[in-house]
């Protein structure tokens, strides 16, 4: 494997766009705005790449089920 090849591997492993993000939690592209926003989900930005951790994606995702069961617990599905 040589370094762009590496580096690409890198890059898929540790970081998502955009719309793999917005994917990945399921939620509106208006939600998931207002999360950068309010400095939730940390933006990465070099030129016109943006980029997200994907650590805190899924970190979010866990999450997202702990709030429903406490804001809302009529919702429950079990």
């Amino acid at each position: 494997m040589n370094r762009q090849e590496e580096l690409l591997s890198l890059l898929n492993r540790e970081f998502l766009s955009r719309q793999e993000a917005i994917d990945h939690l399921g939620i509106s592209k208006q939600c998931f705005h207002s999360l950068v926003n309010r400095g939730k989900i940390t933006k990465i930005k070099k030129g016109s790449a943006v980029l997200f951790y994907r650590y805190e994606i899924e970190s979010r995702i866990q999450d997202a089920g702990k709030l429903r069961k406490k804001y809302r617990p009529f919702q429950q599905t079990d």
